[in-house]
């Protein structure tokens, strides 16, 4: 008896360490998703719902309330969870609502990582056993992670704001990575395919200002992820076209590693294009008279030889009047137009030749136009 009743003390002791340890053990905390060290203590003291588990999601009330009635009587609450996710490692299933609140079905959210985004609700529901239910009500504590969490690169070619506008991105994405001053531009993409460790990676150039809404966590279908472009709309600063020029790109990882090939676009011209037309940024390309004169005449060339071949021509041919002709008072306007003009007559003259219209992404070449231009007269 004695002998039980040191090992009884002793197991007391034990089991008060571990609850001191679990108290004394710290976290990071962020948003609803927060499991303190009481919550660990809780699961000592309380025992947790029962969990059923189904290989099928259901979303439906009724069905939803027959499944937990498999309990009535042992619980007032049983957990519903989906087999096919992965529930948040600190999932609180200790979770108790109030009283009223046990009245109704709560369903969890799945949210994107970065950005706790819900994208979709009901792979965990907590239902009455009772079967009878007030409504389905969303609750903030997250069930688990979609698992689209793309890497994020900025490119910048010696831009003078380009350290700015990174450390401005990482103060929001912690995760962002930047590639500088990689020669010619299909390098600086391939340099990003072979560091970029996810599926699909995010491309932002160094000019881009971003918009504060914009959060790199869009999710495309499975489908599409190896052979699908995304581009969001930016914003003109000079003469305010909204459209994919200088927007935020999602490329397959896949393509960026072959940008060895010759294309004057490797954007619309290789896989699948989708553009998206919400704003990523604004693309402040005119810092100053050589970047001003570069951006227009590159993308002038390219819409005057129509290299996208799944633009619809009159929205090419309305884009290109309006670079050609606009200019809203913005800093460095007059370089755009010239540029735009100059370029529009290159891609005209070359449309035919691929080798010459690959010389827009030479940046030594387009410095040796932009001076050559600048020996013709600017109108002020």
């Amino acid at each position: 008896m004695i002998e039980l009743h040191i090992l009884e003390h002793v197991h007391l002791q034990l089991k008060a360490i571990a609850m001191i340890n679990l108290i004394n053990n710290k976290r990071e905390y962020q948003g609803q998703n927060v499991v303190t060290p009481w919550d660990r203590l809780k699961r000592f003291m309380f025992s947790a719902y029962p969990v059923i588990r189904t290989s099928v999601k259901i979303t439906d009330e009724d069905e939803l309330l027959a499944f937990a009635s498999k309990h009535k009587g042992s619980a007032d609450m049983a957990w519903i969870v989906f087999d096919d996710i992965e529930a948040n490692a600190t999932f609180p299933w200790h979770y108790r609502p109030t009283d009223t609140a046990k009245t109704v079905i709560h369903t969890f959210p799945r949210v994107v990582k970065r950005t706790n985004r819900p994208v979709s609700w009901g792979d965990v529901t907590l239902v009455p056993t009772n079967g009878v239910s007030h409504g389905i009500v969303q609750n903030k504590l997250v069930s688990s992670y979609h698992v689209a969490e793309f890497d994020i690169f900025m490119i910048s070619y010696h831009e003078a704001e380009a350290d700015e506008n990174f450390q401005k991105l990482r103060n929001r994405f912690k995760d962002a990575q930047h590639v500088k001053n990689v020669e010619g531009i299909g390098n600086a993409h391939k340099k990003v395919g072979d560091l970029a460790k996810s599926e699909m990676v995010y491309v932002v150039d160094a000019d881009a200002d971003m918009m504060t809404h914009y959060s790199f966590d869009f999710i495309p279908p499975m489908s599409k992820r190896k052979n699908t472009t995304y581009v969001w709309s930016a914003r003109n600063p000079v003469n305010d076209l909204q459209y994919g020029y200088g927007g935020v790109k999602l490329f397959p990882r896949s393509q960026l590693r072959t940008m060895g090939h010759m294309l004057p676009d490797f954007t619309t011209g290789v896989s699948f294009y989708q553009p998206i037309s919400d704003v990523s940024n604004i693309t402040r390309f005119n810092k100053d008279p050589y970047r001003t004169w570069r951006s227009a005449f590159r993308e002038c060339v390219k819409l005057a030889s129509s290299v996208n071949p799944n633009q619809r021509q009159i929205e090419t041919d309305a884009r290109l009047e309006t670079w050609c002709t606009v200019d809203n008072g913005a800093r460095f306007g007059r370089y755009c137009l010239k540029g735009a003009l100059e370029g529009k007559a290159y891609g005209i003259e070359h449309k035919d030749s691929v080798e010459n219209l690959n010389k827009i992404n030479d940046y030594e070449w387009l410095r040796e136009q932009f001076v050559a231009s600048m020996k013709k007269k600017v109108k002020e």
